[in-house]
Parts: C-alpha cells; structure tokens; sequence
C-alpha cells in the first residue's frame, strides 16, 4: 500500500545540488496506493530529509521500521533508523559506532525476528570493495559489533544491496564479483543445512549487462522491486 524511494528532485530540502556531478541532493519520498492507483510521490520532509543526501536504506516487513542513509563528509555516509508513531515517522537516530564507522555504510536489512541487522560497507579490512556485514541485537536497540559475513558472499568486488526475506531463510543482494552479466548483477542465497548456500544469479530479464541493484520484495511477497540502469 505504500512504496518509500530515493530520488534527486528539484524540491529536494534545501535545493542544493551536489557539485560533483550537478544533479540536486537525494530525498526521500512515498507514494500511497489507493484503489489500485499510485497516488503522486510527496517528499517526507524536514523531519526524514535534511539539505545533505538522505536515502532509504531499508525498511523492517512490517513496515514500522525505516533505515535511512545519511552522507555527511566526516564520516563517508552513515545509517540512521526511524521509527512509524501513528501516522508520522519520528526523526531517524544515529545507528551507532557497532554499525557506522568513519568508511561508507549504505543498504540495510532487518531480520523478520527484528535480532539481525544486515548492512554493506567498505569499511577498511574487508575482502572487496563493499561487504556485507552483519550485527546481532543486544536489546533496547543496540548492536553488538559488526561482523564480517565472510567470503560466502563476499568477493574481492563490489557488493550493495542487501535484503533479507521475511522468511528467514533467503538472502538477496548484489554483487559485481561471481558470475555477472554486467555491472552489479542480483543474487540470492538460501540458509539450509546449517549454511548459506552458494549464491545465486536471478538471471534474465531481471539481471541484463548494466546495474541492477537495491532488489526488495513486497510485504504480500508476491512483488520485487529493484532499481536498474537498464537501456
């Protein structure tokens, strides 16, 4: 019923534009489906969006929990949480240094349980670019230190894009290692037997040779999501 997404619009907060590339700051925006229909994307607002870049970095299943990704210089980008009270979202907290560190954190996803916070970073001894990581809760939420997930499912490449199912069992992410058709390619994994199993491409037509990365699936599950520069 609700979809929450990034974008650079030009009634972002603060309508700044990033000198890098001239394009205006990322918000954070949701739209509302009402009898069947897509209502107008709205911005959330100075509450959620600041002047810098904001960008949802994930959302719990039951849709009260939204992660949000903040860019600040000092510390390479980092992730916050915000919390749905009735009908407004309370202003999103810094996630702490178990999770955050001076390196770049982006995607996140929560385990079904609410006891596992899966992230991607490229914080400094990691195996590639960006690796999945992995905190369990110690309660009142607070994270225990993270945790490298390991060569499973990281490579020497690029890795981004994390989801876990609310089934408990399946991982999506993506990756620029294994065996890709181009760019970042979506991969899943399945927990059995004790263990991850090997990852695995979604293939054709949802992976093609460009980017195709931030894959979630609908709280029916009946639905996937992901962003691609497909042509």
């Amino acid at each position: 019923s609700i979809v929450i997404f990034t974008s650079c619009r030009d009634n972002s907060t603060g309508a700044k534009k990033d000198p890098e590339n001239g394009a205006y700051y990322e918000d954070i925006y949701l739209s509302n489906k009402i009898k069947g229909q897509w209502n107008p994307a709205q911005n959330m607002g100075p509450t959620i969006n600041t002047e810098d870049h904001d960008a949802t970095a994930g959302l719990s299943a039951d849709g009260t929990t939204m992660f949000v990704y903040r860019f600040k210089e000092k510390d390479g980008g980092d992730l916050y949480v915000s919390h749905l009270q009735g009908s407004s979202w309370s202003k999103p907290e810094h996630l702490g240094k178990n999770v955050n560190s001076k390196a770049h954190e982006t995607s996140v996803s929560i385990s079904y349980d609410g006891k596992q916070l899966y992230f991607i970073s490229n914080r400094e001894g990691g195996i590639g670019d960006g690796d999945l990581y992995v905190c369990q809760s110690e309660g009142k939420g607070n994270w225990a230190m993270a945790q490298n997930v390991g060569p499973t499912f990281n490579t020497k490449y690029a890795e981004e894009g994390v989801f876990m199912h609310p089934d408990w069992k399946t991982i999506y992410f993506s990756s620029k290692g294994y065996n890709t058709m181009g760019g970042y390619d979506i991969f899943k994994s399945v927990f059995e037997n004790g263990k991850w199993s090997t990852p695995e491409n979604l293939g054709y037509p949802i992976n093609g040779p460009e980017d195709d990365v931030f894959f979630v699936i609908s709280g029916s599950g009946y639905h996937g999501y992901f962003a691609s520069a497909k042509q």
